[in-house]
This record gives structure tokens, sequence and C-alpha cells, in this order.
């Protein structure tokens, strides 16, 4: 399955791609965030796209690779997986860091969470984020999500964001 957007394409993952995936993950200022600038280890980036191609085969969901419509470079991923060890739908995203600024984490957030909800019929959706991480809470809040609540995590303030299948979807439905 792959979804598409006017400049993307989100598709599943194959065990291959860690290495196109590699410079993003081991780029400080796109782990600034998630792990306050440590680069990911290669077993973690293969382990991280092994988990999602699992989370496909398993929950039909996982964090889809985007790819660019112009030259398919693998450019990040965007979608639903699961935080840690939690088990409520938890949708992110991370861009490699020419691709910021540019609108591509909402183009592809916008068809991640409507699949999410319509097609995989998830009725609870959260994200979350370091309240420093200004770029992703404006996403959030494009994509409809509202302020749940803030919480501490290793150490480590974070705030989290969600939205009812119900609110999505409206009041008929649709």
């Amino acid at each position: 399955m792959i979804l598409e957007t006017q400049r993307l394409i989100l598709d599943t993952w194959q065990s291959a791609d860690w290495t196109a995936f590699r410079p993003i993950a081991t780029d400080v200022e796109v782990m600034r965030y998630i792990t306050g600038g440590v680069p990911w280890s290669d077993e973690q980036i293969r382990s991280f796209v092994d988990r999602q191609i699992e989370l496909y085969r398993t929950q039909g969901f996982c964090r889809w690779k985007l790819l660019e419509k112009l030259d398919r470079n693998l450019i990040g991923f965007c979608g639903v997986g699961f935080w840690h060890d939690t088990k409520e739908p938890e949708i992110g995203w991370w861009l490699a860091r020419p691709c910021w600024g540019r609108g591509l984490a909402t183009e592809a957030a916008v068809p991640a969470l409507r699949d999410a909800f319509e097609r995989v019929g998830l009725s609870r959706i959260v994200s979350i984020a370091m309240p420093g991480n200004i770029a992703s809470t404006r996403i959030m809040q494009k994509l409809g999500l509202e302020f749940d609540s803030e919480f501490e995590n290793e150490g480590v303030r974070l705030v989290k964001y969600a939205i009812e299948r119900a609110q999505y979807l409206g009041p008929d439905g649709n």
C-alpha cells in the first residue's frame, strides 16, 4: 500500500531501507528533540525499520517512509506507531534537515492520520514532543490534535496532544 500527496510518496519499509535512513537518524540536529542530539547506532536504525515492517504486517499501520516524488529519495518518515512501550497509537515524523520548513511533515501527516482513522479504524491517536519542539507542536495543532497533558519520561519533559476518531471524522462520521 502507498499513500501519495502532491510532493510525497508514503510507502512501506523494506529491510534494506535502513541504509538510506541512516543519514537522517545520525544527524545530531534531526535527533535534537528525539534523543537530545545523540545519533542512533546502525543497530537502532535497523531495529526501527524492522519494527515498522512488523507493525504494518500485524497492525496495518506504520511510520511510513517518506520519498520525494521527483527523485524518490528517502527524506524521513511520518505515520503512526507506538511511543516506547505504550499501547497508545502515536503519530510522529522525522525529516532530513534540508527538508525542514517546506511544509512536508504536515503534508505527509494529513494522509497518514486520515488512513489511521479511516482505513485502519483507530479510535484515538496521540502525538508526543518536547515542549521546545515548536515545529512539531504546530503540526499537531494543524492536524486538529489538542493538548492532552505534560509529563516526564527519563528526566525529559514532554507534551502529549491527542485526537479522537469521532473528533477527526466529525459528527456524521465523515
